[in-house]
């Protein structure tokens, strides 16, 4: 495993840190309610067309620790 560079891990703290802040705004707005599965389902298809990964260039996943 390759490891990451210094400004790889300053902006995942950036976005940890972000992200953070974003659930405990949601946790204090819905409180503890959990998604029915439909729920789920809908929130997945409306956040889909906001992922930026292309993930037809990501290779397979390999290694000892996945199943093939």
């Amino acid at each position: 495993m390759s490891s990451l560079t210094d400004e790889e891990k300053r902006d995942f703290l950036l976005e940890a840190q972000e992200r953070k802040v974003d659930f405990e705004r949601l946790q204090r707005e819905i409180g503890t309610r959990v998604l029915t599965p439909a729920e789920y389902v809908e929130f997945l298809d409306f956040v889909q067309p906001f992922m930026k990964e292309d993930v037809s260039e990501r290779g397979p996943i390999t290694g000892d620790k996945f199943l093939l």
